[in-house]
């Protein structure tokens, strides 16, 4: 059985405060899954919750010229000094900036968007065409084609309709005021229209491309089209970081 506590794992949350826990509670689950039952079999993870910074969707759309990446970067820079030895910030739209973070906090970042990336090239390499359900400030700066670009991936992206995308959006504010605890049908709701419309656009894979979103959609596939979860990608990629040696 593997042990997994090669790294500390820092976590740059509150962007959302729910997708961070849920993203500890995954790592969790699912090393407790491979065996780890015990708790010195898992790693030890800091979990910042940065609520303060400067608003990164309002940035990442060109709306806001005040960066959230200074704030983030000090917060990692804590992190660093508490003991984490790897980071990762279960958002997606905070890295249209992720580059300048990592270099400037001096530690690896595990790159969520990067292992979506991956992801679909290795369980969905006859993917052409990934419908994108995500942020307006990451649909907008072009996150996941600049990233698949930078990887050499011929990934063509579809986004839902204008009026679909307002309901993604209402759904993922809706999803941080809790509504998938109070009514998890009406928090998946706000979602369904723009994957039947990705479908209906020929998507061959659906990503959630905001961490709130898996919260309220936790299907593996919408009408028979694989679905590529980033939170549960990211959480399989900390893990994968962290296996350490073969015990008896």
């Amino acid at each position: 059985m593997s042990a997994y506590t090669k790294e500390t794992i820092g976590i740059i949350g509150g962007c959302g405060v729910a997708a961070a826990n849920e993203l500890a509670h995954r790592i969790e689950k699912r090393l407790t899954e491979l065996g780890c039952l015990d708790d010195d079999q898992q790693p030890e993870m800091i979990l910042f919750q940065a609520t303060q910074a400067p608003n990164r969707i309002a940035f990442a759309a060109g709306k806001s010229n005040v960066s959230f990446a200074p704030y983030f970067i000090g917060v990692g820079r804590k992190l660093k000094t508490c003991g984490a030895t790897i980071c990762c910030i279960p958002c997606n739209t905070a890295h249209c900036v992720i580059g300048e973070i990592e270099h400037a906090v001096g530690l690896p970042f595990v790159n969520i968007v990067n292992e979506t990336l991956f992801f679909i090239l290795e369980k969905h390499p006859e993917a052409k065409k990934v419908g994108l359900l995500c942020s307006a400030g990451t649909r907008s700066s072009q996150i996941y084609q600049k990233h698949s670009q930078s990887l050499g991936c011929s990934l063509e992206f579809l986004f839902p309709k204008e009026n679909l995308q307002q309901s993604v959006d209402g759904g993922i504010v809706a999803v941080k005021r809790g509504l998938q605890y109070a009514s998890p049908e009406k928090a998946r709701a706000f979602f369904t229209g723009a994957m039947d419309d990705l479908v209906a656009q020929g998507s061959d894979v659906i990503v959630l491309g905001c961490t709130e979103i898996p919260l309220a959609v936790r299907d593996k596939y919408h009408k028979s089209k694989p679905i590529a979860d980033s939170l549960s990608i990211l959480a399989e990629a900390c893990i994968e970081r962290c296996k350490t040696t073969e015990t008896d």
